[in-house]
């Protein structure tokens, strides 16, 4: 059995992370035995691994600079595995020193869309690790020349869209909007996203309040935490009925079922989750024309692609698909068959599991030193 040791610096919220919780689960389903250390946090997806059967590590990294912390993660080839997974800068410089050690192939998944801002240090080290890296996964192929420019070799990337397994609303579609305050001819915008500068939600939010101007009906929310939560709910309040911002929610498959519209305003993506949950449930994207959505979106058939940063091309946008339901519906039901063609966890997983077995049974194509 092939033991795949997964390195990651958190198992926190986000996108990234809770890829690799569907992933080990799928991958381990397959054949695999796999296992996952978290180098600087733990996070609730790494206690939902352990209950699900996964042999989890917590390393404890202080920082980059904790040295002991570098050691306690560096012995992580004494587990022996097969191959060394990992994703963020920290996993992928701990990850080769291990894969190094053990004489294993280093496999790792750039999950940052193009164009998304990257520390100085960063890039530096990642240039360092990349040539040395034995196959990189992008989530899109929209992140490519990025990734060559930071130093990846093009012939060992391999593009591996995202995959989610198709999400269940728990509670009716009336509860949940009268949960919200919505009467039963509002229509509802939905931005859910972790509230980082480039995921621009002050721009959903003026996008909302355009377009309620005209079409009254139009209502916004916004589900997610981050840095910018308590800044949305302060220009929230500036407007009050128009935008609720409801922070971090567990329920997302429930909110989007009561959502008409499912909206992203970023300025840099990979293959943004959310996207691919609106796919599913049949709901209609507005977003922005960056990283991986276009490769998701097709814009006027399941949904409306702006440019970044244009609100009124947003709020346009908004008001057009407010005012038609029956648009609504059939971009919706394309984006849904879309996403049983394209997007599905178990697409996703055979894949990495065709990925891994090749790497493992050729070498990696490296030469390990004797």
């Amino acid at each position: 059995m092939t033991r795949v040791l997964c390195l990651c610096s958190t198992l926190g919220v986000g996108g990234r992370e809770r890829q690799l919780a569907l992933l080990l689960p799928e991958l381990q389903a397959l054949g695999f035995d796999p296992s996952v250390a978290a180098l600087r946090h733990r996070g609730p997806h790494f206690e939902a691994l352990e209950r699900q059967g996964i042999r989890t590590q917590f390393v404890g990294m202080r920082s980059r600079l904790d040295l002991s912390g570098i050691v306690r993660a560096y012995r992580l080839w004494l587990v022996k595995p097969d191959i060394v997974l990992t994703s963020s800068i920290d996993a992928q410089v701990i990850g080769q020193l291990v894969a190094a050690r053990a004489r294993v192939p280093h496999i790792t998944v750039e999950h940052g869309g193009a164009g998304l801002p990257r520390a100085r240090h960063r890039r530096l080290l990642l240039r360092a690790v990349a040539p040395r890296v034995n196959r990189v996964v992008a989530v899109s192929a929209t992140q490519l020349d990025e990734l060559r420019r930071l130093g990846y070799p093009a012939e060992r990337i391999t593009v591996i869209p995202n995959g989610i397994p198709s999400p269940v609303p728990s509670r009716p579609r009336d509860a949940v909007r009268a949960e919200l305050g919505l009467a039963e001819d509002d229509v509802l915008a939905l931005l859910v996203a972790t509230l980082r500068p480039e995921k621009r939600p002050e721009v959903f939010l003026e996008a909302v309040r355009r377009a309620h101007s005209r079409e009254p009906r139009l209502r916004g929310a916004i589900a997610g935490g981050g840095p910018r939560l308590e800044g949305m709910r302060s220009l929230a309040a500036e407007t009050p009925g128009v935008v609720r911002v409801l922070g971090e929610r567990r329920d997302v498959p429930d909110l989007i079922a009561a959502a008409d519209l499912v909206c992203l305003t970023s300025t840099a993506e990979g293959l943004p989750l959310t996207i691919l949950e609106a796919m599913a449930l049949s709901r209609p994207v507005v977003a922005t024309r960056v990283g991986g959505i276009p490769d998701a979106v097709t814009d006027g058939r399941t949904g409306t692609l702006v440019p970044a940063g244009d609100t009124d091309a947003f709020a346009e946008a908004l008001v057009r698909l407010a005012r038609d339901r029956a648009l609504r519906r059939k971009m919706g039901e394309a984006g849904a068959a879309d996403f049983g063609e394209r997007f599905t966890l178990a697409a996703m997983s055979d894949r990495y599991g065709e990925v891994l077995s090749a790497l493992v049974e050729n070498g990696g194509g490296a030469s390990w030193p004797r």
